[in-house]
């Protein structure tokens, strides 16, 4: 009789590791997505960032060519 109940314990037990085992596996695969993800939105803001750096810079540009282009009228007309 004892070696049914120490079977059934040990049966027990086994479906308690297995279901562990599969809990564990869908924490790891949940926390991957998650990285994948988090990884994607930091690449899109770095690339949303320059991209707003470029064109702060090029509008910076074609301020300086507008106001040179202004001076250079300017010049021209008191000639």
């Amino acid at each position: 009789m004892a070696k049914k109940e120490d079977i059934k314990k040990l049966e027990e037990n086994w479906e308690s590791l297995k279901e562990e085992d599969a809990n564990r596996e869908q924490d790891e695969f949940r926390d991957l997505k998650q990285k994948e993800a988090d990884k994607k939105k930091e690449s899109k803001d770095k690339k949303a960032k320059k991209k707003s750096e470029n064109s702060e810079k090029a509008s910076a540009r074609e301020e300086r060519e507008f106001m040179d282009q202004a001076q250079k009228e300017k010049t021209n007309k008191k000639k």
